[in-house]
């Protein structure tokens, strides 16, 4: 009995150790690829950035104490800048030994907005049993919230409440409004494709906010 102890504390040495260096090689590997993906099609990458939004609010689970910002893709999509890149948070999780820390990675991509100053988030409530798409009432399909009343009452003005309703796209893709930027945020890891639908998106909700509502704000 004495002499499995030792190896049983070595095998868990050497299978953490093997962990370890996968999840690095893999790590590697990834920003490789989505380095690569940058090159090939004008953007710019880092692998890290503190903070790739300036002092936009990102979406935040709560309890979490640190998070990071990494893989950040910076480029346009037409007259649009565009950045992506991966929100980790770690957030607190208890067990029966105490509490452990979970790392939740969400994809974010956001487009900077025409003005400053701006604060409203905009997310589909669930579906109502026996209510098609596009029949609810937008404040009984939407849940909004923000600050700046002003700005909420110009943004959904008949023309982008009506496309909000109909776009199926608004039902997995909420926004948001800050620090220059709107931005929309999932429970996935960053795919560049897959991010591109989703600047569009991002992009088509902006075609739909009238002119004037970006004239109080400071321009870029």
């Amino acid at each position: 009995m004495e002499g499995v102890l030792p190896t049983i504390a070595l095998v868990v040495v050497v299978a953490s150790v093997g962990a370890i260096t996968i999840a690095a090689h893999f790590r590697k590997d990834r920003g490789g690829e989505l380095r690569a993906w940058a090159r090939d099609n004008g953007w710019d990458y880092t692998d890290r950035h503190p903070a790739p939004l300036g002092e936009a609010a990102l979406p935040t689970e709560p309890g979490v104490r640190r998070a990071r910002h990494q893989h950040v893709l910076d480029g346009r999509q037409g007259v649009y800048r565009v950045t992506a890149f991966e929100h980790v948070q770690s957030v607190p999780v208890a067990t029966e030994q105490g509490v452990a820390h979970v790392e939740h990675t969400h994809r974010v991509v956001a487009v900077r907005t025409p003005g400053v100053g701006t604060d409203l988030e905009i997310r589909r409530r669930p579906p109502q049993p026996g209510t098609a798409d596009g029949a609810a009432p937008f404040g009984a399909a939407f849940q909004t919230t923000g600050r700046d009343s002003e700005f909420a009452r110009s943004v959904l003005d008949g023309t982008l409440t009506s496309w909000l309703l109909s776009d199926t796209r608004s039902r997995s893709l909420p926004v948001r409004f800050t620090g220059g930027y709107v931005l929309t945020w999932a429970p996935m890891r960053l795919s560049p494709d897959r991010a591109l639908i989703a600047a569009d998106y991002l992009i088509d909700l902006l075609e739909h906010i009238p002119r004037q509502t970006w004239e109080r704000c400071t321009g870029h």
